[in-house]
């Protein structure tokens, strides 16, 4: 019998892993966080700025849970909101702190578990988890903690691993087939060759040694969603990284666009915690 990953799991294989730390440079230098600051201004959440909305919540309280090295933390920062960030890992918000520093802006950065955040009910205006809640062994539960620390009246922006129509049953096998064929290979992982099926390719993302790694339809994560208590305001498409395409410099804009729209590996959930 397979044994279900814990979060200890999930903190060494992070804690030897940072964010993206399979593609670019040594973590913690500068060239490590310029380049993943052009991952994802040019590439993965290109067309996602309206949907973070850095620069609207100045003033506000916004927590960033799994913060990672601290590139959302940065942004809203910089906004002139009020930031707090919690990661899971020492090694994550050592990161985030230096990022911080780099950037000449100011954030609370603690070391935090998702599924039993260190803060008190409804504190913040603005709850934010940029692809790191569907890598703990209870989604659920960390769905309720960041519905427990918002305010009444607040804001979630929560983003997860889809399922979409590359991952259906009958589609699937030929998503497999063309990645073979381009070539295409993430850092970290061969995820056309060595997946077993498709939840084992989600999981592969971020690794082949990552130990959670889950994605869900839109449909099954709206609901997981409704029932921590979150208003589902609604949802968009993104996170379609180029840069793994061969000839990927040479991708225009506009195809780019529609690629992010159509097959985006993540959903971007637009959140409200009603008031009482």
């Amino acid at each position: 019998m397979k044994t279900m990953p814990k979060i200890e799991d999930v903190a060494q294989y992070w804690g030897r892993a940072p964010l993206l730390s399979h593609e670019i440079a040594t973590p913690g230098s500068d060239v490590y966080f310029h380049r993943l600051n052009e991952a994802k201004v040019t590439d993965s959440d290109r067309f996602a700025f309206a949907y973070w909305d850095f620069d609207g919540f100045a003033g506000k309280k916004v927590l960033d849970i799994g913060c990672g090295p601290g590139w959302v933390t940065v942004q809203y920062a910089q906004g002139g909101a009020t930031v707090s960030s919690v990661d899971l890992t020492d090694r994550a918000v050592d990161l985030a702190k230096q990022h911080c520093a780099l950037r000449g802006v100011q954030a609370e950065i603690r070391q935090g578990n998702a599924e039993s955040l260190p803060f008190d009910d409804r504190v913040f205006d603005l709850v934010v988890a940029s692809g790191v809640l569907h890598h703990t062994p209870d989604v659920q539960k960390a769905f309720s903690e960041a519905f427990r620390v918002t305010r009444a009246g607040g804001r979630g922006k929560i983003t997860l691993y889809r399922k979409g129509i590359a991952h259906h049953l009958f589609i699937f096998g030929l998503t497999m087939r063309i990645m073979r064929l381009l070539g295409m290979r993430h850092p970290g992982a061969d995820l056309a060759s060595n997946s077993s099926d498709v939840d084992d390719f989600i999981r592969r993302y971020d690794g082949d040694g990552n130990p959670v790694g889950v994605g869900k339809t839109d449909k099954a994560w709206a609901a997981d969603l409704r029932d921590a208590g979150w208003i589902v305001e609604g949802h968009e498409i993104h996170f379609f990284p180029r840069r793994f395409l061969p000839m990927a410099a040479w991708m225009p804009v506009w195809m780019h666009r529609i690629c992010d729209r159509c097959f985006g590996t993540m959903v971007y959930f637009h959140l409200i915690r009603p008031d009482d």
